[in-house]
This record gives structure tokens, C-alpha cells and sequence, in this order.
């Protein structure tokens, strides 16, 4: 699952193996090509990587940070914090000890991938980049309280690089430890607002995440890495000493990362969950859809427009059974789906994670006791719904999906899918025109949520709007919505319209699928 935001692992459990990863294909992830016309490393390329305490750029990404030096690019590491707080117990060491052993070993590690990077560039006649720090001094295990301050800093380092091209590499935002999302947090925001490429890197995400269950990894890219940025990736992690090496032999100073939690990180590749300059995802959802809500108590026309009644029309018409007792809204906005969802269950819960929207749902289903109004943003916050598996009668998607990233996406139908009952049905309906500044379509989210396998109960397809009611049937008959597939399987979908609005003055004759 995506969004598990404090998974209960420690560094001293075993672990997922390394040979789990292998038997899952990770190895078959797409490349990301660091010669690619959005990457291409070079002179006047500028890398920017984030990282919460003296190691994480080089668990995550040593070998992309010598691959950039070596084709010429500079590169510049935020460290947030000396990792102080890394030996809680340690008899041995005190945190400020610590913080000055981490950091010491933090510049020894950079000088490593300098030189490696440099042996590199040498090969091949090119003058490698520059590699420099600027450290924040912020407190190890509180970086949550400083997300604003770190992308502060971030957008400096962005605006004094002399406006050369930037590419934005930090630690996955749900990767398992609070600091590691901070910075990923705050490097996103910064990359989203430089219309820069992020490159997310995960680290302990490899220790604690099920490859068959946290499956959002399949939707990454993969970095190959030349031998000699291998091994300068090695030569840093082992100036780590104080995290590869215990402290001492006294209980509280085992190392942080012993050698099954190191095996993930002496591959020859990275991996990035990468976004895409001036892309969104469901991180940005809440603040954005406020701003809109705060400008009109009704953006989208939903109470006069002809298109988005006859459109909820049709859902509701298309749904396989008139009653569903228990039932789920994803995207309440301000209620006027929701009213019409809370006629045909006796319980529904609608979700937004626009706060605004909510006020305004909130005024129009007052003294409606059946349906329970929810704050979050999904897939990350599913736990806050409180929906066991195998409990609900319908769930309904609508104009939401192409609001999330691809792995986003896939998960929440994931997640979904558990929380019906094998009668259930999953319901999408999106419009199918250009979606600016994010990163899937209406098209793209009905092909995503085919590939699980469901059978498809009724299909409406017209010009500028799709809409798809699929049982969610027996769980052990999916497929997954993660799997790589050669090709999409066929929706039998009209070619998408090149319209800017989802107002078409005269609709086109639907096709209708029953």
C-alpha cells in the first residue's frame, strides 16, 4: 500500500531480502535514461538533492549524483540534519558526538563520489561538475516542524544556480520515517514551483514494504549505473562508518544499516519515482482545490450545468442495484453527487480533500444522518476512513483520478477493490478532455483501473465523458492495476476530443454499453 506514514518497522528487524526484490522483477523496471532531452546531464545542468541526515544521498542516490558530476553537471546537497539522533541508546556516544562524527563522515563521502565521478569523466575527455553541501542545522527527528524552512532553503539554492536547469532528487515521500517525508515534502513543493523534474528516491521503503503488497514501486524507473559509479557508491556508503559498523560492543551501538538493509543499496541501479516538471499529484490536491472552492462556492457548475446533470444522471441510472447499504464517494466536492448517492444507500461516506468543499457539502446534507462527510487525501490517508475490508456495496470514483499520480491512482483502486464486497461494484466516471498540470487523463485513469481484470458491467462513452461500472468479484481473480502490460486492454473508447471544456455545446450521439 501507498501512504503507510509510520509502517512499524525498526532498523534492527530483518526485513524484506534483497532476493525478494529480484524474484519481483525489479530489475525489469523502464530505464530512465540520464541522456533523455528532460534529464541530459551536462554542463549547465544543475542537481539538486535532498537529504535528511549524512547518508541518505548516498543510500538513494550516489550513483545518480556521480553520474550527473561525470557528464559535467553541478551538484548541490541540502543536508537537513548532523543525524544525531541515530544511536538513541547508545552508552557510547552522545548526540553531539555523533553529530560531529556524521558529518565529518558526510564530507568524507562526498569527497569519494568527487573522485569517482572525476575517474569517470576522465575516461571520456569531459570536465566533471562541481559537488557542494549547504547544510540547514535542523534537529534530527523533528523535521516535520520544518518543512516551509527547507523548501525555503531549496527555492534559494534554485533561485542562486543562475537560473540554469534543475533536476530535483529527495527521499520518497512514504518511505517509512517522518524525516525522509519532510524533505521529500518540501523538495516536491520546490521542484513542482521551478517546473523542475523530481526524482524520489526510496530508503527504507526497500526494508519494510512487501514487493507482492506495497506494489506502487512497479509504476518507477530504474537508473542504470556504470561500474565506477558503483563503486564509488560503495566507497561513500563505507565512510559512513558510525551507520555501517557498530559504534561499539555494547548494546544501543549495533549499526543503523546492517548487511541485509545494505544489500538493497549495492545494486548497479537506482530507482526514482519520478514526476515530471510542472506535474502535480495528490500531495497538491488539498491546497488547490481550497484556492478553487475559495473562489466560487460552485466551480464546476455542478447545479446548473446541463452536462453535469445529465451526467450524474446517467451514473446513477447505470448503477447495478438500486439500494447499496454500505457505500463510498471519492471526490464529494460539494455534496451535489453525494445527495443524490445518499437517496440509493443507507450509509455513505463522501471524501474530499478540499476542507472548503467540505463546508459546502456539509451545508447542503445537514440533518442527513446517513452519510458521513471525511476529510483526507486518498490513497494516503485511506486508514482514516475506517473501512474494513470486504464491507462495502459500492464505491464511487468520479472526475478524481486524474488528480493522482499513476501509482497513486492504481493504489487507491487497489484499496478500493479490498473494501468491497465480491458483489460490490467499483463505479468511474471522468471527462475526457485535457487535464493541464497534471499528470493522467480521463482515458488513462478507465485504462489504469482495466487492467485489474474486473468484469465490466455497463460502459457510457461519448466525445467528452466516460463512465464504467465494473463487480468487483472475487479477490483472488485480479489481476493487478501495477502489472506491466505490452498493451491496454480494449475499452472499445471513442478517440478522445481535443476540447478545452466539459461543456460541449452539442453533445454527440453516446454509446451506451449495458
Amino acid at each position: 500500500m501507498i501512504g503507510a506514514a509510520h509502517p512499524g518497522f525498526t532498523h534492527l528487524q530483518t526485513g524484506t531480502a534483497e532476493a525478494d526484490w529480484r524474484r519481483a522483477d525489479l530489475e525489469g523496471l523502464p530505464v530512465l535514461d540520464a541522456e533523455a532531452p528532460e534529464i541530459s546531464f551536462g554542463p549547465g545542468r544543475v542537481l539538486l538533492v535532498g537529504a535528511a541526515h549524512p547518508d541518505d544521498e548516498c543510500l538513494g542516490a550516489a550513483g545518480l549524483i556521480v553520474t550527473a558530476l561525470a557528464a559535467g553537471a553541478d551538484v548541490m546537497v541540502l543536508l537537513c540534519t548532523r543525524g544525531e539522533a541515530s544511536h538513541p541508546e547508545s552508552p557510547s556516544v552522545s548526540a553531539e558526538q555523533l553529530a560531529g562524527t556524521r558529518r565529518a563522515e558526510f564530507d568524507a563521502a562526498l569527497r569519494e563520489l568527487r573522485s569517482g565521478a572525476g575517474r569517470i569523466a576522465g575516461t571520456v575527455g569531459v570536465r566533471p561538475g562541481r559537488a557542494e553541501a549547504v547544510e540547514l542545522g535542523l534537529r534530527d527527528g523533528s523535521l516535520s516542524d520544518s518543512v516551509a524552512e527547507i523548501a525555503a532553503a531549496a527555492d534559494k539554492l534554485i533561485r542562486d544556480s543562475d537560473r540554469k536547469r534543475v533536476i530535483v532528487a529527495a527521499p520518497y515521500r512514504r518511505d517509512g520515517h517522518p524525516d525522509h517525508a519532510a524533505v521529500g515534502e518540501a523538495l516536491a513543493r520546490t521542484a513542482l514551483d521551478a517546473g523542475a523534474l523530481l526524482l524520489e528516491f526510496p530508503i527504507w521503503f526497500w526494508h519494510w514494504a512487501e514487493p507482492d503488497v506495497d506494489t506502487e514501486w512497479r509504476h518507477w524507473n530504474r537508473l542504470p549505473l556504470a561500474s565506477g559509479a558503483v563503486g564509488s557508491k560503495s566507497d561513500a556508503l563505507g565512510a559512513h562508518a558510525s551507520q555501517v559498523k557498530p559504534l561499539t560492543d555494547a548494546a544501543g551501538d549495533e549499526p543503523v544499516l546492517g548487511q541485509a538493509q545494505l544489500e538493497h543499496f549495492q545494486r548497479d541501479f537506482e530507482v526514482f519515482r519520478v514526476t515530471a516538471p510542472a506535474t502535480r499529484d495528490s500531495t497538491s490536491a488539498s491546497s488547490e482545490f481550497d484556492g478553487v472552492h475559495a473562489d466560487a462556492d460552485d466551480p464546476w457548475a455542478l447545479r446548473t450545468s446541463w452536462y453535469e446533470r445529465r451526467k450524474l444522471a446517467m451514473l446513477l441510472a447505470m448503477l447495478p442495484d438500486s439500494h447499496a447499504p454500505n457505500a463510498l464517494e471519492i471526490g464529494c466536492s460539494i455534496g451535489e453527487s453525494t445527495a443524490a448517492l445518499a437517496e440509493r444507500s443507507s450509509r455513505l461516506i463522501a471524501v474530499d480533500a478540499s476542507a472548503a468543499a467540505l463546508r459546502l457539502a456539509e451545508a447542503k446534507l445537514a440533518g442527513n444522518p446517513s452519510v458521513e462527510l471525511v476529510l483526507a487525501t486518498l490513497p494516503h490517508e485511506w486508514d482514516m476512513l475506517d473501512v474494513p475490508d470486504g464491507t462495502l456495496d459500492l464505491v464511487v470514483l468520479s472526475e478524481t483520478g486524474y488528480y493522482l499520480a499513476e501509482d497513486e491512482l492504481c493504489e487507491l483502486v487497489s484499496r478500493s477493490c479490498r473494501a468491497l464486497a465480491p458483489s460490490g461494484a467499483l463505479v468511474l466516471c471522468h471527462w475526457r478532455g485535457p487535464i493541464v498540470g497534471w499528470p493522467l487523463d480521463g482515458d488513462r485513469v478507465h485504462a489504469l483501473a482495466a487492467r485489474l481484470g474486473m468484469r465490466r458491467l455497463a460502459a457510457f462513452v461519448q466525445d467528452d465523458t466516460l463512465i464504467d461500472v465494473y463487480e468487483n468479484g472475487d479477490p483472488g481473480s485480479r489481476k493487478s492495476c501495477f502489472a506491466q502490460w505490452c498493451g491496454e486492454p480494449n475499452q472499445e473508447h471513442a478517440p478522445r476530443p481535443t476540447a478545452k471544456s466539459p461543456q460541449p455545446a452539442k453533445p454527440t450521439e453516446p454509446t451506451v454499453k449495458l
